[in-house]
Formats: C-alpha cells, sequence, structure tokens
C-alpha cells in the first residue's frame, strides 16, 4: 500500500527523475544566490526584491486561478471563492489596519505566508512519495512543519522592529521556546537523515522525494535562521516557493499533454517530432502569459490601493494582501483535494 503513488511532476522514467533532481537544486542555488545578491547593499536588496515580484510572485498567483480552473470550467462551483472571499478578505483587513496599522498588517501577512509556504510544500511533497509503509513515514511531513514553526518562534523571539520598509509586531517569544523547538527540528532531521542511509538502496526509488524535502529544510533553516535581517529571509524563502509553483504547475500542464499525445500513439495516430522552437514554444508561452496577467494583477492593485490612500491608512498595502490572502486561500482549497 502506497501513501500517495502520484510523483510530483508525473514522470518516473529515470531520466525523467533525474530531471526533477536538476529542477530541485536549480531552484535551491537560485533562491539561495538572490539572497547572497540581496544581501549586498539596499539597492542590490530593492532589485532583487522587484524582479521577484514581476517574474516570480504576480504570475504564481496568477497560476493559482489556472489550477481552480482546471478542477472546474465552471464558475458557479467556486463562486464563493472567485466573488465572496475577496470582499470578506477586504472587509477584515481593513479593521486590522484600522486597529494595527501596518505592523498588525505585516504581521498576519507573515505567519500565513510561513504557513502558505508550508503546505505548498507538503502538498508538492505528498505528489511525489512513492515509499511503501515502513516506520517514521511521517517524520519527514512532520520535519516539513516544524523547521518553519521553529523559524517563525525564532524571528519572534528576535522582534524586529520592521519588514519590507514597514513596522511589524511579532508576539513575543522566550528564546528558549524557540531553541526547544530547534532541537526538536534537529534531532528529527538526524533522524530521518541517519533512517535514509540505513535504507539507503530500498530509498533509491524516493530519492526525488528525499531531495524535494532536503529542499525545504535547508531552505527553512537559512531563510528564518541562519539569515538575522527578517527581510531578506523572507526574500529568500519567497524566491525558493515562487519558482517552485510555477515549475510544478508547469510540469502539471505537461503531463496532461503527454498523457493526450500517450493516448494518440495508442490510437495510432503519428506524432509529429518537433523542432527546438517548438519545444520552446510551449514554456514561452506558459510564463509569458502568466507574467503579462501577472502585471495586470498587480498593476490594477497598486492603482486602486493608490485612489484610496486619501482615507488616512494604507490602502496600497491592503490592495496587494487582499491578492495575497485570496491566493493563499484557493491555493488551500486545491491542495486538500486529493487529486
Amino acid at each position: 500500500m502506497t501513501t500517495q503513488a502520484q510523483p510530483v511532476f508525473g514522470n518516473t522514467g529515470i531520466a525523467a527523475t533525474r530531471q526533477e533532481h536538476w529542477l530541485i537544486f536549480i531552484n535551491l542555488f537560485v533562491a539561495l544566490s538572490a539572497g547572497a545578491l540581496a544581501s549586498l547593499s539596499a539597492p542590490m536588496m530593492l532589485a532583487v526584491l522587484y524582479i521577484d515580484i514581476w517574474l516570480f510572485a504576480n504570475p504564481h498567483l496568477i497560476a493559482t486561478y489556472t489550477r481552480i480552473r482546471q478542477i472546474s470550467p465552471s464558475i458557479k462551483t467556486h463562486w464563493v471563492l472567485i466573488f465572496i472571499a475577496p470582499i470578506l478578505i477586504a472587509a477584515g483587513l481593513t479593521i486590522i489596519a484600522l486597529a494595527y496599522e501596518a505592523a498588525g498588517l505585516l504581521a498576519l501577512y507573515f505567519v500565513l505566508q510561513a504557513f502558505h509556504v508550508t503546505r505548498q510544500s507538503y502538498g508538492i511533497g505528498r505528489r511525489c512519495d512513492r515509499r511503501l509503509q515502513a516506520p517514521y513515514q511521517r517524520l519527514p511531513y512532520f520535519l516539513i512543519y516544524i523547521f518553519p514553526v521553529w523559524g517563525y518562534l525564532h524571528r519572534s523571539a528576535q522582534a524586529p522592529d520592521s519588514f519590507l520598509g514597514y513596522p511589524i509586531w511579532l508576539p513575543p517569544v522566550p528564546q528558549e521556546l524557540a531553541s526547544a523547538i530547534g532541537i526538536v527540528a534537529i534531532v528529527g532531521a538526524l533522524i530521518w537523515s541517519a533512517r535514509l542511509w540505513h535504507c539507503r538502496r530500498a530509498e533509491k526509488e524516493n530519492s526525488l522525494f528525499n531531495s524535494f524535502v532536503f529542499s525545504h529544510l535547508l531552505i527553512s533553516l537559512v531563510s528564518y535562521i541562519l539569515i538575522k535581517d527578517i527581510t531578506l529571509g523572507w526574500l529568500v524563502v519567497n524566491v525558493w516557493h515562487n519558482i517552485q509553483y510555477l515549475v510544478f504547475v508547469y510540469r502539471q500542464q505537461q503531463n496532461n499533454i503527454k498523457a493526450s499525445n500517450s493516448a494518440d500513439e495508442l490510437n495510432n495516430a503519428p506524432v509529429p517530432r518537433k523542432s527546438f522552437i517548438k519545444i520552446l514554444k510551449r514554456p514561452t508561452a506558459f510564463f509569458s502569459g502568466y507574467l503579462a496577467l501577472g502585471a495586470i494583477f498587480y498593476i490594477i492593485a497598486d492603482k486602486a490601493g493608490e485612489s484610496l490612500i486619501w482615507l488616512g491608512f494604507p490602502t496600497i498595502l491592503i490592495a496587494h494582501l487582499i491578492l495575497n490572502f485570496h491566493h493563499y486561500l484557493a491555493d488551500g482549497f486545491i491542495w486538500k483535494r486529493r487529486r
């Protein structure tokens, strides 16, 4: 009996698995490199932040809504999520802004963003988990959650006073509590690593899952614990998270196309060979389309916030957080589905 026999990106061949390994570690390298560049100076930090927003974050948001459409093309099925949820989110954020100003908004954003990143890693992890039932089956999933929890408690114990140029408030947490959770996380990671080493032959088929979990643990450790600045740490994990999701959605779409082509082959329909230009056509159309739609959403949110700034509270921040929180809600709905 398997826990979830559906791999993260579909194909389970040796060549395909090797390619997925490369995607995991390239994404890790890009995120860590972005953090290294951003740490050089304030202008470089701003440049990396804008690259992340325009090239990765906004397309990531659009990718969520295309996945909703794949689940059900009918708007009637999700009309509450599409039309009612944004209104409720806007009302809630306005109340928080009136009561706690920007500090309260960013406090909520920081914890929800950490949870959203964790849930995405959990969802993708389940889709590439091909293990047979064995001892410590749930340990890597426990680690996926405990490392961000440790990171959040560590940030709260640091008590930062600003985030993304705005004031922020995090709940006061004793450093001893954060350290205790950190010990649990490290011990759990060591047990998991020891078990992987002990069962390295049996785990070879599930190496993609293990690599993915390792990348999640490493990025959490670097972003929340090793990097002292809260904004820089957030930027590293955000770049990693955004690229990861875009690649995941693209690969899923390609698997659907490959499944259709396989059906054509079974029906003896001729499948023409593709030129290099045609091979590049799909990823170019995918990313450029999401890039354009994401930019439109971002500009609309920015203009809407600017038009209401006369109200005297951070309406620009609220406008962008409405998009983010609605995206979190929609994504949470998607990950709860079995397929």
